[in-house]
């Protein structure tokens, strides 16, 4: 290499003699960056005005260029003549740095790399570590950090996408030298930034696996498989299958190899450095000595640990009154003794971003006697090691961003933490989540928070009773576990009792009022902290974050279209983005579904006048209106699983718009939804929340159209049935029979069967022969309606009328054609019905190995989908089955989790299947002695579902 050497690696630099050049200009940067990337090649003079400017160059680009061309020649060559520049040469079409690749840092990488990967293919494993090695340490951090222009973070995501090959195949290269147990963490941390990458996860299954830690390895494909099958739709590439199914087989060619002992080199003489003196220390102030204790936030601290130990600048970002100031005031007094001095510059009270340096010159005791802040900071740093703490840097953003760039590219020793509402945005940057503290747990962050602040106000909560305990992490979760709220929440103990203050949080903003004297203004309440950040939003962001507070839970993109599309002429994604950013509003990347704090959410309803609300919530409420009627018909089909979940996760919405139609009078709009979820309602076992809402629909709507109240009703009458309300059956099926038109939907024949069923399930007597002509007229409608669900369903109800008539085979023989259409349909609670009528057809048989087989594939279906009640049905009828098969003490056992399972779910099968349940739960008790039968039931009300379901299959092996 020559004397002048350049480094992209990391903040770009040029060094001569190994000597650091001062820095350049982002435009000087940019245009060696442009050159570099093409070393040894002409640049032609467009191309290189397109790189350096991003593809919109000036006018006056080309004199520009020449420019900077001339100032770069001189930092490179200032002892050169002009005209006899050896570096930086003019060359037609445009210039050319002919410098040797060599000089290059990243040129120096990909050759290492290059290097390293043909010594593997000659079998030369240290060699090729060793050459990898090299190549790692070139980095100082993101390839081209301090030049944002278009063309360098192209280059930069090209070499980082080499980086990761490298750092892959050292990793590869460790396995092979038996170093597994020296890797696992650097794995860890590199499968979690790039958890797709197969090679990866393989190479820490494998370390995990030789270190004795086979439960992790696994773990870590699951993981692996999981995130391929949501984020990709794939499954796991056959390599890492392949070495899955090793571990579990425990394959001896897994072991690691054996690490040969080598002799320790002799210590070489180490000379005495010359140390250079060093610079005088900077003036910088102590921090702000806290006047209350730290508490909690145990992983936050750890994770801000981490990442100052990696990198050089960490954002702190979260929603006002999260408690980033606190944390990294913590963070950076917990640093270690000999870590450099720390300095806070608070940026709250600088309103003009053109402030934001000669504050932090003010800070560290920098005199600006010239018109040039950054330079005179980036001096006053340079050589000198410290932790600058930037706080609040939302409203400044920009501001902050342009030095923290400046400062990092120019002072190598320089770390800066800062704490925002959105990230700074400079290369390099590590985003830490400062989020809300977990409540609801005993002893949680939140509430921990609460008592040590309470005690100040209140001594007597030093000892709190178990009540006071309930109702402080209850006001903890209702105020999001915002650390701003709760202290405020604390504080107002000095005035009021712990039961007003938790009774007073719905109208947290009148109740946390007073504030904190002593607090910057837009922290002293809690609508100041709120309202600081909406202050900041632009016109077209306070119109989505208004509309958004309308939406409880979690919601979709598709909602925040909905509702916010027409305030802004429809671009509500851009806006989003910028709202979570700006820690308005939380992403779950788990769910991809987003949801505001309850406390932003009540501020921005707060601030919406009547008629805005009004429109917002009727734009929600036609919104979950046109979902769920596109949602209905394929929750009877193999679409049930996901559709369910979309349902379970927009439960408050649903909730939400069928309170807003039946509040404004929009009775019909209230019906059609629940008329589409009453089969979910049903599956869910949501079986008294479902026949409220029908309820208030149905009385809201006496006048509506029967093909609108029709399908509400048959609802009802489905839910009735789980519930064992015969006579609400009799009422909703009448009305539908009575009211039927022409055209059907599937709704009369399900009716005219159901009214038939519940009979036939009840035992029922029917002298005058109306069930038989129920059935045929159903079975006939069903035929002609071509609905194949519906047909599915009669089917299955014909099997059950044949069993009640005595006719097994004829029952068996409706039921095999049942499931056949309910399968190549996708129905599963149709299939899981034939399952289940099947099982009592062989339990009359007498058949009980073949019964709990049938049943055991029931309950396994019902479980897995999540249907509770359709579950629960299954072990009841497991009860019969079990006991028929001469094993009643099992039996005891089941009944005991059926009747656990009935108070959680708050559904119990005897109501709903009275006669044959009784039987069953009759014949299990008559076969146990009562202390061995009570202690049974005992035994068994300790399983949950799940354990009841495994109980069920162990019992049809054994």
């Amino acid at each position: 290499m020559s004397g002048t050497t350049f480094r992209v690696l990391g903040p770009v630099e040029i060094r001569r003699d190994d000597r650091l050049l001062p820095g350049q200009t982002a435009r000087h940067r940019a245009t060696l960056a442009a050159l570099l990337v093409d070393v040894g090649r002409t640049v032609p003079v467009d191309v290189l005005a397109d790189r350096v400017w991003s593809g919109e160059p000036p006018a006056s680009a080309s004199g520009t260029l020449q420019a900077l061309i001339s100032r770069l020649r001189r930092e490179l060559e200032p002892e050169t003549p002009p005209g006899g520049w050896h570096l930086l040469l003019t060359r037609d079409p445009g210039y050319v740095l002919a410098a040797d690749p060599e000089d290059v840092d990243a040129v120096r990488f990909v050759r290492s790399l290059r290097t390293a990967r043909d010594l593997v293919a000659r079998h030369d494993v240290e060699g090729a570590r060793a050459a990898v090695a090299e190549g790692l340490s070139l980095w100082r951090g993101p390839a081209y950090a301090d030049v944002s222009a278009a063309f360098a973070v192209e280059e930069s995501e090209r070499l980082e996408e080499l980086r990761l090959d490298a750092r892959e195949l050292a990793a590869e290269l460790d396995l092979r030298l038996g170093r597994h147990a020296e890797i696992v963490d650097d794995l860890r941390e590199l499968v979690r930034a790039k958890p797709l990458r197969e090679g990866l996860r393989a190479s820490l299954m494998l370390a995990l696996y030789r270190s004795g830690r086979q439960a992790e390895a696994l773990e870590t494909y699951a993981e692996g498989r999981a995130l391929l099958a949501d984020e990709l739709g794939v499954d796991p590439g056959p390599p890492l299958k392949d070495l899955h199914g090793r571990i579990l087989r425990q394959d001896a060619g897994l072991a690691a190899p054996v690490r040969e002992p080598t002799a320790p080199p002799a210590p070489a003489p180490v000379p005495t450095p010359v140390r250079p003196a060093p610079p005088a220390a900077l003036p910088v102030a102590p921090l702000p000595v806290p006047l209350t204790s730290f508490v909690g936030r145990a992983a936050e601290l750890d994770a801000v640990t981490a990442a100052l130990a990696g990198g050089r600048l960490v954002t702190l970002v979260g929603p006002g009154g999260s408690g980033k100031t606190r944390l990294a005031l913590e963070a950076a007094r917990r640093r270690p003794a000999d870590a450099p001095p720390a300095a806070l510059a608070e940026l709250a009270g600088v309103e003009d971003p053109e402030l934001v340096a000669a504050e932090v010159a003010t800070v560290l005791g920098v005199s600006l006697t010239a018109g040039d802040p950054v330079g005179a900071v980036a001096t006053a740093v340079q050589g000198r090691r410290l932790l600058l703490v930037l706080d609040n840097c939302e409203h400044v953003v920009e501001a902050a961003a342009e030095l923290c760039a400046a400062l990092l590219a120019r002072c190598a020793d320089l770390q800066v933490l800062a704490t925002s509402r959105e990230p700074l945005g400079v290369p390099g940057e590590a985003v830490l989540a400062c989020g809300p503290m977990p409540t609801g747990a005993p002893g949680s962050d939140a509430e921990q928070l609460f008592l040590d602040r309470a005690r100040l106000a209140a001594p007597h909560l030093a000892g709190p009773s178990d009540d006071e305990l309930e109702q402080v992490r209850e006001l903890c979760a209702a105020l999001d576990g915002l650390p701003l709220a709760v202290e405020l929440a604390a504080a107002c103990l000095t005035t009021m009792p712990l039961a007003e203050v938790a009774a007073r949080v719905d109208d947290r903003f009148a109740l946390l009022s007073d504030g904190r004297r002593t607090a910057a203004p837009h922290q002293r309440t809690l609508a100041a902290t709120v309202q600081w950040s909406v202050d900041m939003l632009a016109p077209a962001e306070l119109a989505v974050f208004r509309a958004v507070s309308v939406l409880p839970g979690t919601f979709g993109p598709d909602a925040v279209a909905a509702v916010a599309a027409p305030e802004v002429d429809g671009a509500t994604l851009p806006l989003l983005r910028v709202l979570v950013a700006k820690s308005l509003v939380e992403l779950d990347h788990g769910t991809g579904r987003y949801r505001m704090l309850e406390t932003l959410r009540q501020y921005g309803e707060q601030g919406l006048a009547p008629e805005e609300e009004q429109r917002f919530r009727g734009r929600h409420a036609s919104f979950v209106l046109a979902l769920t009627e596109e949602l209905e018909p394929t929750l009877r089909r193999a679409e049930w699983t996901a559709s369910a979940r979309r349902l379970d996760a927009e439960q408050p919405g649903l909730r939400a718009a069928l309170s807003h139609a039946l509040a404004t009078g929009q009775g019909e709009v209230a019906l059609r939804i629940g008329s589409a979820v009453a089969w979910w309602w049903y599956r869910r076992g949501h079986v008294q929340e479902g026949r409220r809402w029908l309820a208030s629909a149905l009385a809201a709507t006496p006048d509506a159209p029967p093909a609108v109240r029709s399908g509400a009703l048959l609802g009802d009458a489905l839910l009735a049935y789980l519930s064992g309300d015969v006579a609400s059956i009799w009422a909703r099926t009448n009305e539908i029979v009575s009211s039927a038109g022409d055209e059907d939907d599937g709704v009369l024949p399900l009716a005219l069967v159901l009214r038939a069923f519940v009979g036939a399930l009840m035992g029922q007597a029917d002298p005058d022969g109306d069930t038989g002509r129920d059935i045929a007229r159903g079975v006939e409608l069903a035929r002609a309606s071509g609905i194949e669900w519906v047909q599915a369903e009669i089917a299955m109800t014909l099997g059950q009328f044949a069993r009640v008539a005595g006719d097994a085979e004829g029952a068996l023989e409706h039921l095999a054609r049942a499931a056949d259409l309910a399968i190549g349909l996708g129905h599963s609670w149709a299939h899981s019905s034939v399952l289940w009528i099947r099982t009592k057809v062989l339990i009359d048989l007498g058949r009980a190995p073949e019964a709990l087989g049938t049943l055991r594939e029931m309950v396994e279906l019902t479980h897995r989908e999540g249907d509770a009640t359709g579950t629960l049905a299954g072990l009841l009828t497991a009860v019969g089955a079990v006991t028929v098969a001469g094993r009643p003490r099992e039996a005891a056992l089941l009944l005991g989790a059926v009747q656990a399972g009935t108070r959680l779910v708050g559904y119990d099968p005897l109501r709903m299947d009275p006669v044959d349940g009784r039987r069953y739960v009759a014949a299990a008790e008559a076969a146990l002695p009562a202390e061995e039968y009570a202690a049974a039931l005992a035994e068994g009300a300790l399983l949950d579902l799940g354990g009841a379901v495994a109980l069920v299959g162990r019992l049809t092996v054994g």
